[in-house]
């Protein structure tokens, strides 16, 4: 079972059940991120983040109720280097 990045609790499954489903956790889908730059035939540039040594961080629902730690964890995108703030 993965283990909560902040405060190292066990996190359950996610329950499902035919009138209702119980989550006891998050994954954050995370890692080293590049910027990439690329070019279209037309000539368009475009850039974007990809993301390399990819790490799952898992964040319990006890924590992800904590003041702030819902913006970090869905309104940024922490690189791995930037979740510090979830383990404090």
């Amino acid at each position: 079972m993965p283990r909560c990045l902040r405060c190292q609790r066990e996190i359950s499954e996610t329950v499902h059940r035919p009138e209702a489903y119980r989550i006891d956790g998050f994954r954050l889908h995370t890692g080293k991120t590049r910027r990439v730059h690329t070019q279209t035939e037309d000539g368009h540039a475009h850039s974007y983040l990809q993301l390399s040594d990819v790490d799952n961080v898992h964040l319990c629902v006890d924590c992800f109720r904590r003041p702030g730690m819902k913006d970090v964890w869905l309104q940024s995108f922490p690189d791995i280097d930037d979740l510090d703030a979830l383990r404090q």
